[in-house]
């Protein structure tokens, strides 16, 4: 290991400080020395020596004398956001942190360089001269540059590091301009460094800078949020932190496996092996009797709870994390992991704690699971999990829609307070996870033992002869593919041949299918087995369960939905989730559709690579999801719209809200629309399209693209209606999302043409079907039906005629309020039609 760290090092000291002069003394006879400079100051002492000097505007970093090759100092360099937005779509939380960099402090005459070594491309050898070719390839980044303040004779130095505390490193800017809030600026005149938190331990030194970033344009995310909009003040936060010792071993990653690598390419890899290499993620764990099967760690992984969290959910935080404990016991390791309160004296950004910190937020939004990791190696010097404040009362609210309030604060286990807390349980599990180096499994909820917490899980609730039972809403400890994949990080195999053991616990986990975020989150994805918030070994079974649940909450749903003292206007926050209960099993049951199911096979493993999905299965997925365009589906009972009033004075329409077209009331047929451009964009999604095409090609046996389109034509235009006056109208509503979606779908120009050619066909079939009814319809329909068919057909022939300037773009259907508890759309429903 040693070696070809020093090797990694190396290759860019060569080439970048060739030049070796006499030091300490590049100049410096006017140079004042650090005690004269320094005369009246108090140090921090510790890893670096910092010399705050808050009269003069000023920090000095006290160097040491720099080796032959001008070199200072080589250490971690972490940034991050003490104090963060409050805004979780932009995204600028508390205690984010960015990437851990490697960084090189080097002399250079009069000036000091901040340097990060390019570790993308190494060459893991003991020969200097193919270390210098890689080396002489690539650039590095130099972060900044400073003029030296004061030198001693035997070579010590200070420089001024104010400019490079005072920096936007954290990409605020950008940041703020990519969310559309406005172009930011970070202003020097109202910026300064803490100087009651410059701290300097043994291993680490600190400094955090308040920045305040102007614009004369803020957005409305930036407005919600900010006393003054204009003027957004942030606390950042810089780390130098002590490289770890070489004694650490890295381990390869496998395909198989689900964790978290560091990649680089070794350019001194022998022809027959490829240049790509990945190491694991994880915490560095050493035996106390090496020859034991089972031992104590030298030093255990320990996390800290954040004591801001408050009770009961401080509880559940600790015993979600602490489930790991069982992997860790079944890697060989004793009592090697252990979770505890924060010291109350401890800052939760201190690189020698792992933290599971508690963040607050305007609304709800992400968490995270991630933490300081040495960029050479992959080992995790800190685990930092960041959980948002606000998810655990989205999940009570969606409880309450399904369950009503009676229970509320009972602690009966149908208590949607104790039910929440179980979710919380396991998000504490899950962020904790990715800080140990594991990364999202979102095929395990196809597993009847929910065999990980990495999966994102969606609330198994089902319909039994006594209503809805939530006994197995959320599942408790980790599952099987967890521990074997701490097996795979943490295990120490002794004097064994580590690759072959490790190959041994991947085949014998190989019945525990493993598909990630690239399996799961593109709206084109096709294996219907990785699904994020979904439920069942068959999503289509587990679309039914959503739709049986969601119509037997709302034909229940009234004033027992919200707390006594409620204003009922509030109830609509809680119905959102209710009548979008379906939102994400939809997703899942639409990957049946064209799907194809696969693994990350390897040579020689025996694993099917790629299997395509049965036709019967596919059209069973095309049959439950098209029962949602069904009128009755889509309508709410009167009951639930003549419970819930206008909003108000002083509550406001927010975005857990339905879009509003009717406003001040709630707005049925918009809803209906909603939910049919969801259907829309999940099945007449390019890529899914493209894919049924050619497996038609390959096996006439399996549906074609066309016959999705005339399916979906046939439910919400058929050829014989016996729909209510009431429910004509939703139909209408769901025709128009169906010709809209299809005419934006043409007019894009990035669509396959064999693509088009299904939508355009469908198009014609659509604007004949209208036709027909329009000159069939009851006397009391008629005149409604004769106006939406000359308004379709319209546009479909505008369409046809290729008059697209004359169009307008429309955003139709209304927007979903955002489902999942990360607080943005999970599904683009590429909502925007032309006419």
């Amino acid at each position: 290991m040693r070696t070809f760290l020093f090797g990694m090092v190396f290759l860019t000291l060569f080439s970048t400080h060739l030049n070796v002069g006499a030091q300490p003394g590049d100049s410096q006879d006017d140079q004042p020395t650090v005690a004269e400079v320094t005369a009246g100051l108090q140090a921090e002492q510790g890893f670096f020596t910092v010399w705050p000097d808050p009269k003069r505007g000023k920090v000095w970093l006290e160097l040491p004398p720099p080796g032959e090759d001008r070199v200072v100092a080589e250490l971690l360099y972490v940034e991050a956001l003490v104090r963060g937005l409050g805004s979780n779509p932009v995204g600028l939380d508390r205690g984010q942190l960015g990437p851990a960099r490697l960084l090189r402090i080097s002399r250079h005459g009069s000036r000091v360089l901040f340097e990060e070594p390019n570790l993308t491309y190494r060459a893991l050898s003991d020969e200097p001269a193919e270390i210098r070719a890689t080396a002489e390839s690539f650039a590095t980044s130099v972060l900044w540059g400073g003029k030296i303040g004061a030198l001693d004779a035997d070579g010590r130095a200070l420089i001024e590091v104010s400019d490079f505390l005072i920096r936007d490193t954290h990409r605020v800017v950008q940041t703020l301009q990519a969310t559309e809030q406005g172009d930011f600026a970070l202003d020097p005149s109202r910026s300064a460094v803490d100087y009651d938190a410059i701290l300097s331990f043994p291993d680490n030194t600190e400094f955090q800078s308040i920045l305040t970033y102007g614009s004369s344009n803020p957005g409305d995310l930036v407005r919600s949020v900010t006393p003054t909009p204009e003027a957004v003040t942030l606390v950042q936060r810089h780390a130098f932190v002590r490289l770890p010792d070489d004694d650490y071993e890295p381990r390869e990653l496998d395909p198989r496996m689900g964790m978290f690598g560091v990649t680089f390419y070794d350019y001194a890899a022998p022809l027959d092996q490829t240049t790509r290499r990945q190491w694991i993620v994880r915490h560095r764990l050493e035996k106390t009797d090496p020859d034991a099967p089972r031992s104590r760690a030298k030093e255990p992984i320990v996390y800290y709870v954040d004591r801001g969290a408050p009770e009961p959910i401080r509880s559940a935080l600790l015993d979600g994390a602490r489930w790991w404990a069982e992997a860790f016991e079944a890697a060989g390791w004793i009592d090697a992991y252990q979770v505890e309160l924060l010291p109350p004296d401890v800052h939760p950004l201190d690189v020698r704690y792992n933290v599971i910190q508690w963040v607050h937020r305007s609304t709800r939004g992400w968490s995270y699971g991630g933490g300081v990791v040495d960029p050479r190696t992959g080992e995790m010097i800190k685990g930092h999990v960041s959980l948002g404040s606000l998810r655990v009362r989205q999940d009570r609210l969606l409880f309450e829609g399904l369950l009503g309030t009676e229970k509320t604060g009972s602690g009966a286990p149908d208590d949607p307070i104790e039910l929440s807390l179980a979710r919380i349980r396991q998000l504490s599990a899950h962020e904790v996870g990715h800080t140990i180096g594991i990364a999202h499994n979102f095929a395990a909820s196809t597993y009847d033992d929910r065999a990980s917490v990495m999966d994102y899980p969606a609330p198994l609730i089902t319909l039994g002869p006594n209503g809805l039972d939530t006994s197995r809403a959320y599942g408790v400890g980790l599952g099987s593919w967890d521990i074997l994949t701490v097996q795979f990080g943490y295990t120490d195999f002794g004097d064994k041949d580590e690759k072959v053991e490790l190959e041994s616990l991947v085949r014998a986990g190989l019945d525990k299918l493993f598909l990630s975020d690239p399996d799961a989150r593109p709206a084109g994805a096709a294996d219907p087995r990785a699904n994020l918030w979904d439920n069942f070994a068959d999503p289509v079974d587990g679309l039914e369960n959503a739709l049986a649940v969601r119509r037997y909450a709302l034909d229940r749903f009234g004033e027992h939905n919200v707390l006594p003292g409620t204003a009922l206007a509030e109830l609509e926050e809680v119905l959102v989730p209710v009548y979008f209960h379906h939102r994400f099993q939809i997703i899942a049951a639409a990957k049946t559709v064209g799907g194809v199911e696969y693994h990350y096979a390897v040579r020689g493993d025996g694993q099917d690579p790629y299997e395509v999905v049965d036709a019967a299965r596919q059209r069973r997925a095309i049959d439950v999801i098209l029962r949602l365009l069904e009128p009755e589906e889509l309508d709410f009972p009167d009951a639930v719209l003549e419970t819930i009033p206008p909003r108000p004075f002083g509550i406001g329409r927010n975005r857990e809200t339905f879009d509003l077209d009717t406003a001040p009331v709630l707005d049925p047929l918009g809803a209906a629309a909603t939910v049919a451009g969801q259907v829309a964009s999940v099945l007449f999604q390019p890529e899914r399209m493209m894919r049924m095409i050619d497996l038609h090609r390959r096996d006439p046996t399996l549906p074609h693209a066309n016959e999705l389109v005339d399916r979906v034509i046939d439910k919400v235009s058929p050829s014989t209606v016996t729909d209510t006056l009431r429910q004509s109208e939703i139909r209408r509503v769901t025709e128009r999302v169906i010709a809209d979606y299809l005419i934006g779908l043409g007019v894009h120009g990035d669509v396959p043409p064999a693509v088009r050619s299904a939508v355009e066909r469908g198009l014609r079939q659509l604007a004949l079907r209208i036709d027909q009814r329009s000159q069939t319809a009851q006397s009391a329909d008629g005149e409604l039906v004769g106006a939406h068919a000359a308004s379709l057909r319209s546009d479909i022939e505008r369409y046809f005629d290729r008059d697209w300037s004359s169009m307008v773009v429309v955003d139709h259907p209304p927007t979903m309020p955002p489902g999942s508890p990360i607080g943005m759309m999970d599904h683009d429903l590429g909502a925007c039609s032309f006419h």
